[in-house]
């Protein structure tokens, strides 16, 4: 009896076991990075900052001119010190420490500038700037994804939809590039790189039907 109690709660914990492995590898393996699990972007961040006493290291590189007992490590391979802001280990030219953040999906900005993944983003403000989710942001005026502004975007009731769709107003968007003939009236997702509006049917932002 206790051995098949033993093998039925092996079986049971490998079962659980298996979403999780599948949902990590779904995140590489399909296309976009997106899948029905939860895992939205593909763009994924491994933070490495070890700090000593005297020392930072990114993963094996000692970093120069940094402050060990000021240094705050942030999210999405951001850090900052009293005087300087790093994206995975290297100083980011044009942030400053005051008021920087990490928003989430490589977007950070401090008091006057917005970044993706470390570079500044000359088109954004950081005045109501924020991360949406599946690279996608905005602020007051623009729409971007993965740091790049969506020229037909409209920040006017942008939302976000998954797997890599989005919709304001007017438009439809996969990946940040607009889906000619789409409508955003009625526009689902419907899962594995699918949607639908009243009239088309769209895999990977491409009309199928």
């Amino acid at each position: 009896m206790k051995k098949i109690i033993s093998t039925l709660l092996m079986a049971f914990m490998l079962m659980m076991a298996v979403p999780c492995v599948a949902q990590s590898a779904g995140c590489d393996s399909q296309r976009g990075g997106y899948n029905n699990n939860g895992c939205h972007h593909r763009h994924h961040y491994h933070p490495q900052y070890i700090i000593t006493e005297n020392s930072v290291y990114f993963g094996n590189m000692k970093m120069q001119g940094t402050s060990a007992s000021s240094f705050t490590i942030l999210q999405d391979g951001y850090a900052k010190d009293t005087w300087n802001v790093f994206f995975e280990g290297v100083k980011i030219a044009a942030g400053s420490p005051d008021r920087f953040m990490a928003l989430g999906d490589g977007y950070a900005k401090d008091t006057w500038n917005v970044f993706f993944e470390g570079v500044k983003i000359a088109a954004g403000s950081p005045d109501r700037f924020m991360a949406l989710g599946d690279g996608y942001a905005k602020d007051t005026w623009n729409v971007f994804f993965d740091g790049v502004k969506i020229a037909a975007g409209s920040p006017d009731r942008f939302i976000v939809l998954g797997d890599g769709y989005a919709k304001d107003t007017w438009n439809v968007f996969f990946e940040g590039k607009k889906i000619d003939g789409a409508s955003p009236d009625n526009f689902r997702v419907l899962g594995d790189g699918y949607a639908r509006d009243t009239w088309n049917i769209y895999h990977y932002g491409e009309r199928i039907q």
